[in-house]
């Protein structure tokens, strides 16, 4: 074999190829448009990457294809799980826990922790017989590096531990908390003055610390594309280089302590490309400022997408975080975090954590995804993916720009339009159930148990401040055993904004699947839908089988029949039946014929009974069939959400609230 070379095809062939297999269909069919409105084409060759510059090597700048020369082979990513805990003392228990068994970073978001960091005894015993020279560090403070940051550098100092041995990120990142909650705790103007200043300290006293984050997360779970994700994220970035700049630190000195996160989400090669062209833009914006090449270098922290996790059938929420987990790691992220399958619902459970960090243990460990450099590159899609969204990213950043920098185009509400736009579309094409979510709107489960109640935390509810600008004048008050106290200012000094709506994707359906619950709790019974199945089982099985997934998906309960065989049999099958809402599932031919008897006969003996048809028909049928006093047409095209809605109000059954 190795001796037979084989003909390479032209793509005219391939094409002509195609063509057959689709048997008259247009070939069109087999393009699609992305929620970043890019046209995915069915195949990419050479010709796509032309007048695209691709990099030969990992570690040059750009660094599309990695900062680092030979990738993940001497040093893997760092297995950075979030720790959360409602006391100190679990916590630590927690985290040594975490660290035993496979995690290397150090992670705790605070605003997310059930208890408020304020004293050096607390943070005594969360780091207590925790070497933390050993551990890289991922500590999201919130808005403001205070009073954490003092607090743990006078624990360090105080356990004898070196300053100047620590590494990875200590950040504050007010943009983001302003983007969720639409309000911060103190000006904006005296937080940048506590991130420059925080900055110059750590430059001196922890130069492997980087203290200043860039989140992306609220675009990504407010409903934003990758495009918007990046430019957006970018945007914030610049307005603290600027801030900083002006507070007279140098680019390098800002640059270097920078740190991004971004989530990863269900669409596997968007996902890749996404944090290769976001390497790509962060080099050119560096290079703007006149920053080094080290300076150019992206930190990246990727997490699992909160936005894909749902709440009913939640174990498949772990294939999903795999999947994104494998997109992070070839897309080249420094350190992951997999959320556990039971996010959504926010319980601590010790299966899901272990499974949630083994799940990129083995990514590492056993499918060896570390031992090849860049994977993705020289993939023609992938690489004409990553140019096309690091163009568009581009070109969005600096309509922000063009604003006034982030904050501004926060204030003026820019940036919640455009993501609103796009989080609309995706939640229709969630309702009408082009984008399916698997055990949700498609597949349903409704034998399963009810799902535990929802309760996510938001960022910036649980935080306290020191009201000073500097890091000496807080680590002095900090060794005086001084507590955090709340700062209240002044309103007019305060900056807001209309803050981005943090969602799931399954949210429509599951408010759906908790109404039905509440029903059933209520009256012994979930709303109900009876199949008037007509003919053999060949004949109606297909219709059928659509409309039990249909209204499963909102939870309904779906009673079938093997088929009628003739109109007075299907009369009478529905008239002996104590329902509300009937579906005529069968094939074109036999509804001519049927439809129009059966319903006449029925709305004779019972005219409040609901009548719909399974299937799109000719418009002089529909017509005919309404006249006869058909309620309406269920079909592939009819929006699942909306219909099993209007089902559930005809029913009387509370969709809005437990209330």
């Amino acid at each position: 074999m190795k001796q037979i070379s084989f003909p390479i095809p032209s793509y005219d062939e391939w094409k002509q190829e195609v063509e057959k297999s689709l048997k008259g269909k247009p070939f069109d069919r087999l393009y699609a448009t992305t929620y970043e409105q890019i046209q995915l084409k069915p195949i990419y060759t050479r010709a796509d990457l032309e007048g695209v510059p691709i990099e030969q090597y990992p570690g040059f700048p750009s660094y599309v294809r990695g900062t680092e020369v030979e990738g993940y082979i001497k040093k893997g990513w760092e297995v950075s799980q979030q720790c959360e805990a409602s006391t100190p003392e679990r916590w630590n228990e927690l985290m040594k826990h975490q660290l035993e068994r496979g995690q290397t970073e150090i992670h705790v978001v605070l605003p997310k922790l059930k208890f408020v960091v304020q004293t050096i005894e607390q943070i005594k015993t969360m780091f207590s017989n925790i070497s933390l020279e050993n551990y890289s560090l991922r500590i999201d403070t919130g808005a403001c590096a205070f009073p954490f940051l003092p607090l743990f550098v006078a624990y360090i100092e105080e356990s004898g531990q070196p300053l100047s041995r620590m590494r990875g990120t200590i950040g504050m990142d007010p943009l983001h908390s302003l983007t969720i909650t639409g309000k911060l705790p103190m000006p904006l103007s005296t937080l940048y003055d506590v991130m420059a200043d925080v900055t110059t300290w750590a430059k001196t006293h922890m130069p492997h610390v980087k203290t200043i984050l860039v989140h992306a997360d609220p675009y990504h779970n407010g409903g934003g594309n990758a495009i918007q994700q990046l430019a957006f994220a970018f945007a914030s970035a610049v307005e603290y280089i600027n801030e900083c700049l002006e507070r007279g630190l140098t680019i390098d000195d800002v640059a270097n302590r920078i740190d991004f996160s971004f989530p990863v989400g269900s669409h596997f090669f968007m996902e890749i490309a996404k944090l290769r062209a976001a390497r790509l833009i962060w080099s050119n914006i560096v290079q703007a400022f006149g920053g080094s090449e080290q300076a150019q270098k992206l930190s990246i922290h990727a997490r699992t997408s909160y936005f894909t996790k749902t709440v009913y059938d939640p174990y498949v929420n772990m294939l999903r975080a795999t999947t994104e987990a494998f997109a992070a790691i070839v897309g080249g992220a420094n350190s992951l975090h997999v959320s556990p399958f039971n996010e959504p619902f926010a319980t601590e459970d010790e299966f899901a954590e272990r499974i949630a960090r083994n799940t990129q243990l083995i990514l590492l460990e056993e499918a060896h995804i570390g031992k090849v450099i860049d994977p993705a590159g020289g993939s023609y899609y992938v690489e004409t993916l990553t140019a096309q969204l690091a163009e568009e990213a581009w070109k969005l950043f600096q309509q922000v720009e063009a604003q006034g920098g982030m904050t501004k185009a926060l204030q003026c509400g820019f940036v919640q339009k455009e993501i609103e736009n796009i989080a609309k579309q995706r939640e229709q094409h969630v309702k009408a159930r082009k984008e399916k979510i698997v055990g949700t709107n498609v597949y349903a489960n409704i034998a399963e148990p009810s799902a535990p109640k929802h309760t996510y935390t938001s960022y910036g509810s649980n935080h306290t401040y020191i009201d000073v600008k500097t890091m000496e004048e807080a680590l002095s008050l900090v060794k005086r055993r001084a507590i955090a106290q709340h700062v209240i200012h002044e309103k007019e000094s305060m900056t807001i904004v209309a803050p981005i709506r943090q969602w799931r994707l399954s949210e429509p359906f599951e408010q759906l699947r908790k109404a039905s619950e509440r029903h059933a709790e209520t009256s012994g019974q979930r709303p109900t839908v009876h199949l008037v199945n007509l003919g053999s089982i060949p004949k109606h099985k297909t219709r059928a089988d659509f409309m039990t997934g249909f209204f499963e998906a909102g939870g309904f309960t779906v009673v079938k029949n093997d088929g009628y065989m003739t109109i007075e049999e299907a009369v009478n099958g529905i008239l002996e039946t104590n329902g509300t809402h009937y579906i005529i599932c069968g094939t074109d031919d036999d509804y001519v014929d049927a439809v129009p008897h059966i319903v006449r006969q029925v709305k004779t003996e019972k005219s409040d009974v609901r009548i719909y048809v399974a299937g799109k028909l000719p418009s002089h049928i529909e017509a005919t069939f309404m006249e006869a006093g058909v309620n309406g047409f269920i079909h592939i095209g009819s929006n699942c959400y909306d219909t099993i809605f209007a089902f559930m109000k005809d029913m009387g059954v509370n969709v809005d609230g437990e209330n």
